[in-house]
């Protein structure tokens, strides 16, 4: 662990040109080439990107960071090697222990830098997930997991070790801005319900409502996605819902069992069923306004003993996802009807279970978005900090949003060639894109504290 806190001495580094940044000197200009000789071979970036210097000094130790989370993968609520190896590298940049507290939402871990330069005390909170999939890895990385049916297959090891490096560089020049920061790790992210259970704790409202969390109220906060889906160089961002909400659904058809050669003398529960599924395709075209959007997918189903027997029950399960919750609501309601009416139609009984998950993760609050623009338009330019994006997956950092005025935004972080999705066995990004990463947590703090 302990090697993997500290910088390297690097004569390799690309000689680059500096540019002015919201502080003078602060940016690094780093050409197409520039990339290229950073390590990794041909990307995906097309234009000129500029990074904060502090933040490319740091790049190979945010690279080292990120392979090593990425080896010792942890899935939700047991991320506590994670969180061992995170404070140790906060104490390592010099926060001392008062303003770090652990187990924060079960494993996840909260600190504190605060400014030295005279003006407001506002409090921005910068967000990183920290936990894993349960998926075997099939990647040939030299820093491929060590941990059976463990991956990081959705970014998360590259948004820890960019806010690292970003806690980094914001320690080391407190006199830059005035206010705090509070870091948040975040355990679970991945369908588990991490950020409610982080702000059960307190992490939002602060040693002021008397909870786990301490710290100053948090007045804004900010998220990044590394996104593979996007070349290197491209960042993703925009006003309105940029994820989906999403829901769980189980629906069991009852019916009467028999033999089959005598269908009359029972309720076929598969026919049922099989009416079930395609009636449910009819909910987003039929009832949900075109200009929006919703899905509406069937994952299992599951039936039946024999060939020459009638099933008595099947059991079908699947997700829900919308931009909105009153498309939500549509959806929800209109499965209800649909399993009243077929079960008429069938003589069973139909059973709807619906479970609501994450709401929409909607950028709600203009001023924030184009905070991030802003920064973005100095880090990659202005044609590409803006790039519109809306996905059906989901992401919890949606409860943060509910409850603060904030913003979350992609980081383009496709390798070249084929896209490793995300949530795949294959799974992978662009290092480089951690320079990107680093620098809009690092020039947003400036832009807002300064």
């Amino acid at each position: 662990m302990a090697g993997l806190l500290g910088g390297d001495d690097d004569t390799n580094q690309p000689t680059t040109k500096r540019t002015k940044g919201s502080n003078a000197d602060s940016m690094r200009t780093l050409s197409v080439e520039d990339l290229k000789d950073l390590g990794g071979g041909d990307h995906t970036c097309t234009e000129e990107i500029h990074v904060n210097n502090d933040c490319f000094e740091l790049y190979k130790e945010m690279q080292k960071n990120r392979r090593w989370f990425h080896q010792n993968p942890e899935i939700a609520f047991e991320e506590v090697e994670t969180a061992a190896y995170i404070v140790a590298c906060l104490k390592s940049i010099g926060i001392e222990d008062k303003d770090i507290w652990t187990e924060i939402g079960v494993t996840g871990v909260v600190a504190m830098i605060y400014g030295e330069k005279k003006g407001e005390s506002t409090c921005i909170m910068l967000r990183a997930d920290m936990d894993a999939l349960s998926i075997q890895e099939s990647s040939s990385a030299d820093y491929a997991s060590k941990n059976s049916d463990r991956m990081h297959a959705c970014g998360h090891d590259g948004h820890m070790s960019a806010l690292l490096g970003a806690a980094k560089v914001c320690f080391n020049n407190k006199n830059k801005f005035h206010g705090c920061i509070k870091l948040c790790f975040q355990p679970a992210e991945e369908g588990r319900h991490g950020a409610p259970a982080m702000i059960k704790d307190g992490i939002l409202e602060g040693q002021a409502a008397g909870l786990r969390c301490g710290g100053p109220r948090v007045d804004a906060c900010y998220g990044i996605h590394l996104w593979s889906f996007e070349r290197l160089g491209g960042i993703q961002c925009s006003e309105g819902p940029v994820m989906a909400a999403s829901d769980r659904f189980t629906i069991e058809v009852k019916g009467k069992g028999g033999h089959g050669a005598v269908p009359h003398q029972s309720k076929d529960a598969i026919v049922a069923a099989a009416s079930v599924v395609t009636s449910l395709q009819s909910i987003v075209s039929r009832n949900v306004d075109p200009l929006e959007a919703g899905v509406v997918t069937c994952g299992t189903i599951n039936g039946g003993f024999g060939y020459n027997i009638i099933a008595d029950k099947v059991t079908i399960s699947g997700t829900a996802r919308a931009f909105s919750k009153n498309t939500q609501e549509i959806i929800k309601s209109r499965m209800g009807a649909i399993c009243c009416g077929l079960q008429e139609a069938y003589g069973g009984s139909n059973t709807l279970d619906y479970e609501y998950g994450y709401p929409p993760t909607v950028n709600a609050y203009p001023d924030c978005v184009k905070n991030v623009q802003r920064t973005g338009d100095k880090v990659v330019g202005p044609k590409r900090s803006s790039l519109p994006q809306k996905t059906m997956g989901a992401e919890d950092f949606s409860y943060f949003l509910e409850e603060r005025p904030g913003c979350f935004f992609f980081v383009g972080a496709a390798k070249r060639g084929e896209i490793l999705p995300h949530h795949k066995s294959v799974f992978d990004f662009d290092e480089r894109a951690l320079l990107i990463s680093s620098s809009m947590f690092v020039e947003l703090v400036y832009d807002l504290l300064s």
